[in-house]
């Protein structure tokens, strides 16, 4: 029932023209299927999420230190055997790789802002604790990085579950409590662990009051959750020993007991709570076109005028955000400029030492050979470097484009209620998301010329102390012309990648207004012919209301229940 309620609400979206809804349906469709329950492991950062993941799988996998780490969500799933899978924004094949190899994909130190343009990490492994869930280990707020809170923000809509983790130092702060409340209205569950409690000593009942005071203060009486006091590192080394941490499995147990008994019923839930979300953004759209419709004519043509002025208010919201897009492109095409100059006022001294080894070198074949190998080293760490620098860069520009670009679409529509004067209701900010940046900035070797040959012949018939000092010269030549050359065609390469990946986030950005701009405006304009030719436009989006509001009904049928009771 779900899914065909789904696929109305996709049609629905569609034929409204709001881009944005349809997308949400179609992504919540394919989440079915998997009959998971989704549990986000969330919080602020250092506070041991990675390492309770760990005692989740019973295995050392997440990497764990005393730095901000995690820095692109990963997600765990039940496996018989352990295998790790990457999936790269540059490649459309997936990487098997080893345990060890993980922080080259997951951590902030080896990957920041995400500069490999990982799309997603996807780990099997072989812990009962786990099955019948998809955990997902979010990087941490509040740290220095601010795209990692912006990511851990972005992994919210996937909850079903979620265990937010805290500690005694410090106690739960405002930050936190706000993010709890983000949680809870994410999630049909909410598990609270207040982790590192071995440490808080015989502080530990006071500070355990004061989290559940300040959490029921945000959350209020009827979003009561319990603190569960844990030392996740405690319990890793019970497993490491052979043995049991009462108090850890007692946590487990609990998450057990939900998958078991209720995870039917919390998936379900949680599928029809976003499935109403949805319906609640297209209902705004089908009241704006009542309301509309309803109104006399002269009155609808000044509303529809005020709601054009505003509408343009709001394309040039979004033509400044093109303008962003555009001065970051280009801010960054002016950096990796002047980095590779200073490559270049780097490199050149390091490779007059070895024109200095070249002219000494007897061999001409060698000469050559130790030549274009310097050369193809030089072009390759420029371009890995260059590449490295530039995605991570393009990336977190990426999630800022797409916040705000969710921002302003939601503006569109709160705007459009406020025009016909009619409610909102509980409309919700949804990022968008952009394509991951896909450079290659390809460089060729340098080649040998004919030219170069005869000059090197012709100089390798010489006396040698006349020789050498001119073949010094000559490679010092050769070297700093190639280098001048490879800088450029990595100029090329930054300015031939970067240009469509800027036309593409600027057409994502015109499209997405020009898609909800539409929609908005359909009322005044008949936009959107009705299926059958001779009914009033009125009564179709009359029709379209009653439509969404019996998708209503029947999704939030077993959402008002009290099935979820711990």
């Amino acid at each position: 029932m779900i899914e065909s309620a789904l696929e109305r609400i996709q049609a629905l979206a569609e034929w409204v023209g709001d881009a944005t809804a349809a997308g949400l349906a179609r992504e919540l469709s394919e989440q079915i299927p998997r009959g998971e329950l989704n549990l986000l492991v969330l919080g602020q950062f250092k506070r041991g999420k990675s390492s309770l993941v760990n005692a989740l799988l019973g295995d050392d996998v997440m990497p764990t230190g005393a730095l901000p780490l995690t820095g692109v969500t990963t997600t765990i799933r039940y496996g018989d055997e352990g295998r790790i899978e990457v999936s790269l924004g540059s490649s459309p094949q997936k990487r098997l790789i080893a345990v060890d190899e993980l922080p080259n994909y997951v951590t902030e130190k080896c990957n920041p802002a995400n500069r490999l343009g990982v799309e997603r990490v996807e780990i099997l492994w072989p812990s009962e604790r786990i099955r019948g869930f998809a955990l997902f280990d979010t990087p941490g707020i509040g740290s220095t990085y601010a795209h990692n809170t912006a990511a851990a923000h972005a992994a919210l809509p996937r909850a079903d579950v979620a265990v937010l983790v805290v500690g005694p130092e410090p106690p739960i702060g405002a930050e936190e409590l706000q993010y709890a409340r983000d949680v809870i209205s994410s999630s049909e569950r909410l598990f609270v662990v207040l982790n590192k409690s071995d440490i808080a000593g015989e502080a530990l009942p006071e500070i355990l009051s004061f989290t559940r005071d300040a959490l029921r203060n945000v959350l209020g009486p009827d979003n009561e959750v319990d603190v569960v006091p844990l030392s996740v590192t405690r319990a890793r080394e019970a497993q490491r020993d052979g043995r049991r941490d009462s108090a850890f499995e007692s946590f487990v147990e609990s998450l057990r007991r939900l998958a078991d008994h209720q995870g039917d019923a919390v998936r379900e839930q949680s599928t029809r709570r976003r499935a109403v979300a949805i319906v609640e953004r297209l209902d705004a759209l089908a009241a704006m076109r009542v309301a509309a419709l309803e109104l006399p004519r002269e009155e609808r043509e000044r509303r529809k005028a005020m709601m054009e002025g505003a509408l343009q208010l709001i394309a040039d919201r979004a033509r400044a955000l093109e303008l962003v897009v555009d001065d970051d492109v280009n801010r960054l095409s002016q950096e990796m400029e002047a980095e590779f100059g200073r490559w270049y006022d780097r490199d050149v001294p390091l490779l007059r030492a070895m024109a200095a080894e070249l002219s000494e070198e007897s061999s001409s074949e060698r000469r050559t050979e130790r030549l274009e190998s310097a050369i193809a080293a030089r072009a390759s760490a420029w371009r890995q470097a260059a590449v490295e620098d530039a995605t991570a860069q393009l990336n977190a520009h990426a999630a800022k484009y797409g916040r705000l670009l969710g921002e302003i679409e939601t503006s569109a529509l709160q705007t459009g209620c406020e025009i016909l004067r009619i409610d909102a209701g509980s409309l919700i900010a949804r990022n968008i998301e952009f394509s991951p940046a896909k450079l290659d900035l390809a460089t060729s070797v340098m080649p040998t010329t004919g030219l170069e040959i005869v000059v090197t012949a012709a100089l390798q018939a010489l006396p040698g102390p006349l020789r050498k000092p001119l073949l010094k010269r000559r490679y010092d030549d050769v070297l700093a012309r190639e280098l001048d050359a490879l800088r450029g065609r990595l100029r090329y390469g930054v300015a031939r990648d970067l240009e469509p990946w800027r036309k593409s986030v600027r057409a994502k950005i015109v499209s997405s207004i020009e898609s909800i701009r539409h929609a908005i405006l359909a009322g005044f304009t008949s936009a959107g012919e009705p299926s059958d030719p001779e009914a009033p436009e009125l009564e179709r989006a009359r029709g379209l209301r009653r439509e969404l509001h019996d998708l209503r009904s029947t999704l939030a049928t077993r959402e008002e229940t009290n099935a979820l009771a711990p």
